[in-house]
């Protein structure tokens, strides 16, 4: 069971107010360590410098979309094992393929976001 002061996420979203109310979600479950990056190449580079334990992904974003993103990711040695939430609403939920591990509700909700997170990770403490 992962303790969730220790988790480490990336969040990634083209909208500042997307990142900024994940970001909330995230620290009031208990986690301190969360970095934002505005694109998917940012998220790769950001990916490049840390090791997270996930990532969090809008589905449409400019340059790379949270599909591209997973699959870069899952295509990659050192990446592919990082999972990867698409944070879309259900009406898009069918543009994502096998390289999503989860889908969470957009807009978040503290609720929701802790049902995502235990369900791929186990219970948070």
């Amino acid at each position: 069971m992962p303790a969730a002061k220790s988790l480490k996420i990336l969040v990634v979203d083209d909208q500042q107010t997307m990142r900024g109310l994940a970001r909330q979600c995230l620290m009031r479950l208990g986690i301190a360590d969360v970095s934002l990056a505005a694109s998917g190449e940012a998220a790769l580079d950001s990916m490049m410098e840390k090791q997270f334990d996930l990532v969090i992904s809008d589905l449409n974003m400019p340059g790379l979309s949270g599909v591209e993103l997973a699959q870069k990711i899952k295509a990659h040695p050192v990446l592919q094992k990082t999972p990867v939430f698409l944070a879309t609403s259900d009406a898009y939920r069918d543009q994502a393929d096998e390289t999503v591990d989860q889908f969470v509700a957009k807009p978040f909700s503290v609720a929701d976001m802790r049902g995502a997170l235990e369900n791929q990770l186990g219970e948070l403490t």
